[in-house]
């Protein structure tokens, strides 16, 4: 469904894309400007502690938040706002960049209204992780995957290393898709049997380490956050050894894959939408290498972020923010399929004989 709403309706002008880009990137500008005064205030939440830091607050010294606190106060508050804003506009044209169709407008709407609403209208770790998937889109156009993965994987240890360490967990887990993908029945086997092994051998306390921090953040939207715990939940059972961390395991991708059979609301309907499409454009594209080398390495890391989110999200919300901040790999992906898929055509076209074989 939605790789064909990329080809759906009449083929759209380079002209009117433009415009739908820049009048978006106009409409984006306003809201950013206008800030609290349209905005709600939970958008505000995380900002507002990596503020604090920036301000001389001593309360999550060590912490992520006081790592992206000294980054962003080398800007001043004036030049921040220009530089949430060029990354927002930023996004808007790549994102409009790969519409050629109407019907691929709604799959823009769809990638871009969440990523902007959660992470770009104020300077929070997010905006960072949407410039980050930003710069490796630009090397799509560079011809060479090997690039490509250079680029990521320094930017994602970057990252990793004076942010959040579980972006490591993410370069890891796409690492093993990769490697997943490219081999044989065997090896896949193989490959399986060796992650299910090394998780059955963990000590407890790892267990603990990987699932724990879901219920703690659970604890704190339940009892101390103002906005509530409408789509939050708790682990199953206590992560203390393999079966719980399995029972567990599954429970989140449940409750986060299948929103609508929780909340059943249009909040809950929007985002079933976005996490569908955003696990269908992780399906492999074996011919889109010849189109754009390196965009396996985006497919890769789609799934890497959400194997790894179902350790520890607590709600619908917060792994749709978290996710949306890579959505443009995924509107670039559904848009290097359509293309691969045409020069597959053409080739065979100019080759009848090769889909005999």
């Amino acid at each position: 469904m939605f790789k064909r709403l990329m080809v759906t309706g009449p083929r759209l002008s380079q002209g009117l894309i433009a415009w739908l880009a820049g009048i978006s990137s106009c409409g984006y500008i306003g809201l950013f400007l206008a800030g609290k005064s349209l905005l709600p205030e939970f958008l505000y939440r995380d900002a507002d502690k990596i503020q604090a830091q920036m301000d001389g607050a001593s309360t999550y010294d060590g912490s992520s938040f006081d790592a992206v606190g000294k980054f962003y106060a080398m800007f001043g508050p004036t030049l921040l706002g220009l530089f949430v804003m060029a990354i927002g506009v930023w996004f808007i044209w790549a994102l409009f960049s790969r519409v050629k169709h109407a019907g691929a407008l709604s799959m823009a709407l769809l990638f871009g209204a969440p990523c902007v609403f959660f992470n770009l209208f104020v300077a929070s770790k997010d905006t960072l992780v949407v410039a980050m998937a930003l710069l490796i889109v630009c090397t799509l156009r560079r011809g060479r995957g090997g690039f490509t993965i250079v680029v990521a994987l320094a930017a994602y240890a970057t990252y990793a290393l004076l942010v959040r360490r579980y972006f490591l967990l993410i370069v890891a887990s796409g690492a093993g898709v990769w490697c997943y993908r490219r081999a044989g029945r065997g090896t896949r086997i193989v490959l399986v049997a060796t992650v299910l092994l090394v998780l059955f051998l963990l000590p407890s306390g790892a267990y603990t380490a990987l699932l724990n921090p879901r219920d703690m953040a659970v604890d704190y939207l339940v009892y101390q956050s103002p906005y509530g715990a409408r789509t939050s939940f708790y682990n199953l059972l206590p992560p203390d050894s393999f079966t719980a961390f399995c029972v567990d395991y599954v429970y989140a991708t449940v409750r986060l894959h299948l929103p609508i059979l929780f909340s059943p609301d249009p909040r809950g309907l929007a985002m079933q939408m976005f996490v569908m499409a955003a696990w269908r454009a992780t399906r492999p594209l074996r011919p889109a290498a010849e189109v754009a080398p390196g965009a396996h390495v985006l497919s890769c890391l789609v799934m890497g972020h959400i194997m790894v989110s179902m350790l520890f999200e607590p709600d619908l919300g917060s792994y749709v923010r978290h996710l949306s901040s890579v959505s443009i790999f995924c509107m670039v992906l559904f848009a290097t399929s359509f293309q691969a898929e045409r020069a597959g055509d053409a080739v065979d076209q100019r080759a009848p004989g090769r889909r005999l074989k």
